[in-house]
């Protein structure tokens, strides 16, 4: 593998390391069965710490989605592992079925990994099986999709919140592919994922394959700019809420942002994108705000929506809370 001389039972020994993961520690692994998370799985116990295995079957595929809980409950029965599937069944949201999917698959994750931890009294955490595809992709939604430009560092390494660990992420599907071929791992295709319903499923399919025939590795180069755009993220988070703290101060439920100081401020456009934020206003409203700061603008000027009014009062914006 290009990246990964010693291969991924080395990579993962050293990634866990580097993270400072105790060895005594649970991971609560998610497995779909198909091929990234069954490499997953297999890489894990061939490194040999504790695992448990996660899988949900959602009953959306029928003899299928069946078909695939066979597949991993067979792999950790040959091996061992301990695993627990949660049947779930997915209602239709206004976020859609992908996204409730997500949430349920992440509640149960949660749920085990909370329950290791308090029964063995040492810490525990959910891995999965994102990797530098995975990345690319999460970036290019998020410059189509996103207004806030924090988003492109995409997915973290490490979310210490959610202990959450994404041990691939440096690496590609096909270094993936590579290692699920020599250990000759079985997995499971899911039809949904070549779905061109999906905006995901279609820069997978489509986008990428066509940046990186115009500039072969552009896939591998967007997954490493998110991984190097984590810690800009952390900076930048830090001063945004510094500038913040300067001109802008809040009691019961009312709020006021003093231009005079605003003005002065760098990032005072990324400041009110942040407020804007927190107050429940859509990013394509900023910049009917952004005209209330105009130095023209009369007191009595403001601005509504459903959770929030904005009025200009001489040299600052008074926000009072609706909800």
């Amino acid at each position: 593998m290009a990246n990964n001389r010693d291969g991924l039972v080395q990579h993962m020994r050293q990634w866990l390391g580097r993270q400072g993961i105790d060895a005594n520690a649970t991971l609560i692994a998610g497995v779909s069965g198909g091929l990234d998370s069954m490499v997953l799985a297999e890489t894990l116990h061939r490194v040999g710490i504790s695992f448990h295995v996660a899988h949900v079957n959602y009953h959306l595929r029928g003899a299928a989605s069946d078909a695939d809980q066979a597949l991993v409950e067979g792999w950790c029965a040959e091996r061992g592992v301990p695993y627990d599937v949660l049947h779930a069944q997915v209602d239709s949201t206004e976020h859609g079925v992908q996204a409730e999917a997500r949430k349920i698959r992440y509640g149960h994750f949660e749920r085990l990994r909370t329950e290791a931890s308090d029964r063995q009294g040492r810490p525990a955490y959910i891995v999965t099986a994102h990797h530098g595809d995975d990345q690319a992709e999460t970036v290019l939604l998020h410059l189509m999709r996103s207004a806030d430009p924090l988003a492109l560092a995409a997915m973290p390494a490490v979310d210490a919140e959610r202990w959450l660990l994404r041990p691939f992420l440096t690496l590609t599907r096909t270094e993936l592919a590579e290692a699920c071929s020599t250990w000759n791992v079985a997995y499971r295709e899911d039809a949904s994922n070549a779905k061109p319903d999906y905006l995901r499923n279609r820069i997978r399919h489509e986008a990428l394959p066509l940046f990186d025939s115009l500039r072969p590795g552009t896939t591998a180069h967007v997954a490493h700019w998110a991984d190097r755009f984590q810690s800009l993220r952390s900076f930048f988070t830090t001063e945004r809420d510094a500038a913040t703290a300067r001109c802008w101060k809040m009691s019961d439920g009312k709020g006021e942002l003093d231009l005079s100081v605003w003005r002065a401020e760098p990032l005072r456009v990324e400041i009110l994108h942040g407020l804007a934020h927190e107050h429940g206003i859509a990013a394509r409203a900023v910049p009917e705000l952004l005209h209330l700061t105009e130095a023209q603008v009369k007191s009595g000027a403001n601005f509504v929506c459903a959770t929030v009014r904005i009025e200009r009062r001489g040299n600052a914006l008074h926000w009072t809370s609706l909800t």
